[in-house]
C-alpha cells in the first residue's frame, strides 16, 4: 500500500505526505492541532486529521489571518 493510500500514518510517514518539520509536527500533535491516537506504544495520525489541518490553514490564508 502506498503511503498516500493509507487511512492513518505513523508520524514519520505523515511527514512524507505533509512535508513539515518533525519538531513542528510533534508540537502540533501535542497541542491537539492535529488529531492522533495510539495503539499500544504506536502513535497514528488519521489522514482526515491532516486534511482538516490543511483546510484550516487554507481558510486562515483566505481570510488573511495566521494560525
Amino acid at each position: 500500500m502506498a503511503v498516500d493510500d493509507q487511512i492513518a500514518y505513523r508520524p514519520e510517514q505523515a511527514l512524507k505526505v505533509f512535508p513539515i518539520g518533525r519538531t513542528l509536527l510533534f508540537s502540533l500533535l501535542k497541542s491537539g492541532e492535529i488529531e492522533s491516537f495510539t495503539v499500544g506504544r504506536a502513535r497514528f495520525i488519521p489522514r482526515e486529521a491532516l486534511e482538516e489541518y490543511m483546510e484550516r490553514l487554507r481558510a486562515a490564508a483566505r481570510c488573511g489571518t495566521a494560525e
